[in-house]
């Protein structure tokens, strides 16, 4: 399979990776949105234990979903690989490559999420933002800590809080690889990348390293 290919379902939701674990843990996870579609935090804290046995399975990532790419919309040869995009882009699943010592952008996601970490570690740096965005071009974030990433680790998105990070890859000679369940077309989305120092904002698409833009 090439980076390319799609592997169409009845449902004609995009598979971009064949594989049943994926398969089994997409159905799950639809059901538990579904379930608690009044409640976000549920649904974080009902789907966490069938991410944490997904990550477990260290054979279902095919090794083209795991390299850096150095075209990519985040920079830094980070590679953001598209799994699985539901048909009504309500879920979204993608691999997130990190070469070693790079780091992303200072950036927000705009939907509730997992990410967990596949294999490596990381540093996250977590921000939150003190002004209400009623300046264009214009945000104050606060740093709220720095946290040691290893893998099987899992932390939750759920805007406002905890929304808005930077991830570094802290490993030597081979790239993190985590994993994010999100809840919207992340990669195609308009959102944010914050430049705390300067307190400034602009939009960003950051696209995925395998899929075109998709209005």
């Amino acid at each position: 399979m090439t980076h390319t290919t799609i592997l169409q379902s009845l449902e004609t939701d995009e598979w971009f990776i064949d594989s049943p674990d994926l398969r089994e843990f997409v159905a799950i996870a639809k059901q538990i949105i579904s379930n608690t579609t009044r409640d976000r935090k549920q649904t974080l804290n009902t789907l966490e234990p069938h991410f944490a046995a997904l990550l477990k399975k260290q054979d279902w990532l095919t090794e083209e979903f795991a390299q850096p790419n150095h075209h990519s919309g985040l920079g830094g040869g980070i590679g953001q690989w598209l799994l699985y995009r539901s048909q009504d882009r309500s879920l979204t699943i993608f691999s997130l490559v990190i070469p070693p010592n790079s780091i992303t952008p200072v950036h927000d996601h705009l939907s509730w999420g997992l990410v967990g970490l596949y294999k490596g570690r990381q540093e996250e740096t977590v921000y939150r933002r003190l002004d209400k965005g009623d300046v264009e071009g214009s945000a104050q974030l606060q740093s709220l800590g720095v946290y040691k990433v290893k893998s099987g680790d899992i932390y939750h998105l759920l805007p406002p809080d905890g929304d808005i990070h930077s991830v570094k890859a802290t490993t030597v000679f081979t790239p993190s690889i985590s994993i994010h369940v999100m809840g919207n077309d992340t990669g195609n989305i308009l959102r944010n990348h914050y430049h705390p120092e300067q307190e400034t904002v602009r939009s960003f698409r950051s696209g995925y390293s395998n899929a075109p833009f998709k209005e």
